[in-house]
């Protein structure tokens, strides 16, 4: 069962929301950034807290959480930052260093399924080992390396020959294969874990071998990965439990390698969306069996993805663009803006693996 995945209906919200891109405000980018976090606490951050889901009932998700942790981090707010953990290491947090998944309000028990998701836990180590550094706060350093420990020995496995990421402890395994989602792997992420001292070779070999699947995942006309991927006897396919989609989860794959400057490896992702069908605007989710596309626009936090994926693949000429969070935007679109302006900014700066 696809754990993440919405609802249906909750994810068709989730997609037809915000579909504008609002273009690059006079603003300065300095009061720019700090209008557009402004706006996504008022909207998503419950008592700056929990990190709500608006297209999925307001539940939270370790995701969610992480995310919200480095937005707060990346724009300079120590307060929220320190709240947002609080509430997440309290309510989410398992024995064994791991986050549960998804946190759901006015039930009984709010964590009825304890299983993580892994990209989620990368999310908030990462963001917790930023902080550190950003405001010297070695209280954040200890969870960040207890959590990238736990990623490792509990997420990272052997299947043949290769080092890869399960996207949860339970319920990802085949037989001998395993389903994998490539937009868990946060490549910023992972890359600033393998500087770190301890475990370095292990970072690198799952960031190196991460990158085998990303560009040999290549599915339909378009050649691109999808949402969720089967790996085993040095085959992949399209996970057999899931759609056949690059949509919802498979949008995050050149966000990730674009704020990781990997611009040789976005070609693709360009190529498809530029095509006179698409007219530069990534659908909602495409069929990489079929061809189809979904019947409804995408959000704007995928054409926030689809420009900054273009600035890094064009080699980072000029401003990065901006994308602005607005009262249209849901959770998902809004949050996809916010990254998509972190990894213009900070993309410049990443070395390629």
């Amino acid at each position: 069962m696809d754990y993440r995945r919405p609802p249906h209906g909750s994810r068709r919200r989730l997609l037809t929301t915000g579909v504008g891109f609002a273009a690059l405000s006079l603003l300065p980018a300095v009061a720019r950034a700090d209008q557009n976090w402004q706006t996504y606490k008022r909207r998503f951050i419950v008592d700056d807290r929990r990190v709500i889901d608006s297209g999925n009932n307001n539940v939270s998700h370790s995701e969610s959480q992480g995310w919200g942790l480095l937005f707060a981090q990346s724009y300079d707010d120590k307060d929220t930052f320190a709240k947002i953990w609080d509430w997440t290491s309290r309510s989410l947090q398992r024995g064994d260093g791991l986050f549960s998944w998804r946190w759901s309000p006015n039930t009984n028990d709010p964590v009825p399924d304890k299983n993580n998701a892994a990209d989620g836990d990368i999310l908030i180590a990462w963001a917790l080992m930023r902080a550190a550094a950003k405001w010297n706060e070695p209280r954040w350093l200890a969870p960040a390396k207890r959590i990238q420990s736990a990623v490792l020995d509990r997420l990272a496995i052997e299947s043949q020959g290769k080092l890869i990421l399960l996207p949860g402890v339970q319920g990802f395994a085949r037989g001998n294969r395993h389903v994998v989602n490539l937009s868990y792997y946060v490549w910023p992420a992972l890359h600033d874990f393998a500087a770190q001292p301890g475990d370095q070779g292990r970072w690198r070999r799952l960031e190196a071998d991460g990158l085998w699947l990303v560009d040999n995942a290549a599915f339909g006309d378009y050649r691109l990965p999808p949402d969720w991927l089967l790996f085993g006897n040095q085959v992949l396919r399209v996970a057999d439990d899931w759609k056949p989609y690059f949509g919802f989860d498979a949008i995050r794959i050149p966000l990730y390698l674009a704020w990781h400057n990997q611009a040789s490896r976005l070609g693709r992702f360009l190529t498809a969306w530029r095509t006179p069908r698409f007219g530069g605007r990534p659908p909602a989710w495409i069929d990489l069996d079929t061809g189809a596309v979904a019947p409804y626009p995408s959000s704007g936090g995928y054409i926030a993805v689809s420009s900054v994926t273009k600035f890094v693949a064009d080699g980072n000429q000029g401003a990065a663009p901006v994308a602005t969070v607005g009262d249209d935007d849901d959770y998902y679109s809004a949050s996809l803006k916010l990254l998509a302006n972190l990894a213009g900014q900070e993309a410049p700066r990443a070395k390629r693996a």
